[in-house]
């Protein structure tokens, strides 16, 4: 048992240098210069056990953002254990925007991420589950359906939001991202009231959800 055990931790250990070579790759070319060749030589792990835990590059980079979300989901009960389930979903998805806003390399990174089925399923999954765990038991929990069909308009507004940071006239983010909120919000019943309350709170919070991109985008997975 105790071999077994050890086993495991030590794969572990392999997958997680493999996706902080992958994460520090990523932050400095982007998506598409970033190789298999190129996660070799960061990581120091051969070829062959890379792809023992992963089949391609499009499964590392989706584990990497699935870990990412995770730790923001961390993050946030952290610090803001005490708000509602719908202060902490508005939350995540506030910080993921801020942090495509605040780090245009990153930015290219997602916006190749949301190109590829494989990823973009991986990020639905991951906001479903987000939902599920934070709404089951309240009176905003739903079936499975409306958690897959909910989440898949957040992050295809989250999508667009991030498609606009490349137009040539000028916007104003902030108002995209409000707007985003507001869906998000709506979507998952809360009323007019809560909403307005919940922006309101969320900006008054804005630099702590700067804080925790920073720290998503630059300390290391554990």
């Amino acid at each position: 048992m105790g071999a077994v055990k050890s086993e495991g931790n030590h794969i572990q250990e392999i997958r997680i240098k493999i996706l902080n070579s992958a994460k520090e790759l990523l932050a400095e070319e982007g998506y598409r210069k970033t190789t298999i060749r190129k996660i070799v030589e960061r990581s120091g792990v051969l070829t062959g056990s890379i792809y023992y835990l992963f089949k391609n590059k499009e499964e590392i980079f989706k584990s990497m953002l699935l870990e990412l979300t995770k730790d923001c989901q961390r993050a946030i009960k952290s610090r803001c254990g005490s708000e509602s389930p719908l202060f902490q979903y508005a939350a995540v998805c506030e910080v993921e925007l801020r942090v495509l806003a605040e780090y245009p390399i990153i930015r290219d990174t997602y916006r190749d991420g949301y190109c590829s089925g494989l990823i973009f399923e991986g990020m639905v999954k991951q906001f479903v589950n987000l939902a599920r765990d934070l709404f089951q038991g309240t009176v905003h929990e739903c079936s499975d359906e409306d958690y897959y069909a909910n989440t898949l308009l957040i992050k295809g507004g989250m999508y667009a939001c991030l498609t606009e940071l490349y137009f040539k006239q000028k916007i104003r983010f902030a108002n995209s991202r409000k707007h985003l909120q507001q869906m998000a919000l709506i979507l998952f019943g809360a009323s007019e009231a809560e909403t307005a309350d919940i922006l309101q709170h969320i900006d008054e919070k804005e630099s702590l959800w700067l804080d925790i991109g920073n720290d998503l985008v630059k300390q290391p997975f554990r």
